[in-house]
Parts: structure tokens; C-alpha cells; sequence
């Protein structure tokens, strides 16, 4: 894929979503889905490394960049997000002044809501995609159950993860 098509397809999903990991459905409709350039694992991946490294939680982008185009791919993705953050300064101002009415604060409400839905579907879209032995559904579910039942950082998690995945290879039970 040529830089300025990933370029536009990062600034698309980035000006579509807000924050965090919303613009993973939209990356993994474009890039996953419809150009079959990434894997559900690619994108896995991706959201792990951005999720341990430090910095913002849509820092998963770039390894989206990257694995899609290389270094230079991680760099016009991230050049995508900055734009438009810096962009959204300005909508931020407005949207101070305009979050009192009411079309303005339900529509900002049922953005959120969509975008929960769109994180769940591609929630399941990775886990089926992922999920190859017992040991990978147990792996899963109990990272599940930490994360919703106790407020565990996701680093320790991850963490935990990894050395479950080693302790099963080591063990031999995959």
C-alpha cells in the first residue's frame, strides 16, 4: 500500500472516531476486511504493543502503520492522528459552548454508543480470530474476568498473559 492511501485511510478513521481505541473497527473494516492487507492476529498485536507502550491509548495506530507499510507507515499514521487532534482543539471550544443543547449532547451520546458497539464486534472478530487452543480461550477469559472484575492495570495483565503463554508453551500444552 502506497503512504498517502494509508495516510488518508488513518486521517478518515481518526477524523470518524474519538479517542482511545475507537478507530480500531474502522481500521479493521479498511485494512482488515475490505484490502486484506492485516490479519485479525495483526491487529491483536497491534492493540497489545499499543496498550503496553506508553502514551495515549489510540497509540496502536502506528503498529497498524507499520505492519501495513512499514516504518514509514508508523510514521503517516502517526502524522494522520496528529492532524487531527489539532483539529480537534478547535471543535473542542465549540462543542463547550454548544454541550448544553440538547441535539448536541444526544448526538455526542449516541456516537459513544455506537462506538462501544463497533469495539465489541471487533472484540469478537479478533478473539474468534485468535483463540486456537483451550489454553487461548482460558487466557482470554480470565484477562476478562481481571479486567472487568478488579482494577488491575492492563500492563499487569498483559503481563500475566505473556507469562501464562510461555508457562503453556514450556509445559507443553499448546
Amino acid at each position: 500500500m502506497d503512504l498517502w492511501t494509508l495516510f488518508l485511510i488513518c486521517l478518515k478513521v481518526s477524523l470518524l472516531s474519538f479517542g482511545g481505541t475507537a478507530p480500531l473497527p474502522l481500521l479493521q473494516d479498511e485494512l482488515g476486511r475490505q484490502r486484506g492487507l492485516l490479519t485479525d492476529d495483526d491487529f491483536a498485536l497491534a492493540l497489545a504493543i499499543g496498550r503496553v507502550s506508553p502514551g495515549p491509548a489510540g497509540l496502536f495506530v502506528l503498529p497498524v502503520g507499520y505492519f501495513t507499510a512499514g516504518l514509514g507507515g508508523a510514521v503517516v499514521a502517526g502524522l494522520a492522528q496528529a492532524v487531527v487532534a489539532l483539529g480537534v482543539l478547535g471543535l473542542l471550544r465549540a462543542h463547550t459552548w454548544l454541550a448544553h443543547v440538547a441535539a448536541v449532547r444526544d448526538a455526542t451520546r449516541a456516537i459513544q454508543v455506537a462506538t462501544a458497539g463497533l469495539l465489541l464486534a471487533v472484540g469478537y472478530l479478533i478473539l474468534w480470530g485468535t483463540v486456537r487452543s483451550p489454553l487461548d480461550a482460558a487466557v482470554a477469559a480470565i484477562a476478562c474476568g481481571l479486567l472487568l472484575g478488579t482494577r488491575l492495570d492492563v500492563l499487569l495483565v498483559l503481563a500475566a498473559a505473556a507469562g501464562l503463554g510461555l508457562a503453556g508453551a514450556l509445559l507443553g500444552w499448546r
